[in-house]
């Protein structure tokens, strides 16, 4: 967990421009916790139903290389103006 949130606190607000920062961050927070949490184990126990076991493991190892597509693609914050 620690390596999942732990740079999600300053990486979320650098996304921001400064006007729309904390709004941006907590609305980006939020809304990838509910739909994380809410469709993750209703799709995990579909696809245990239809396919087997093996189906969520696939599903995880999809999610996860969509997440680091997502962070390998993200633009660098550090030299960008914050106004």
């Amino acid at each position: 967990m620690g390596a999942t949130f732990a740079p999600m606190g300053a990486l979320l607000p650098e996304l921001f421009p400064t006007k729309v920062r904390y709004t941006g961050a907590g609305t980006a927070y939020n809304l990838g916790g509910i739909l994380g949490a809410s469709l993750a184990p209703y799709i995990a126990q579909q696809l245990v139903q239809r396919g087997g076991l093996a189906w969520v493991g696939g599903y995880i190892s999809v999610a996860a290389a969509i997440s680091l597509l997502a962070a390998f693609f993200s633009r660098e914050t550090r030299d960008r103006e914050l106004a």
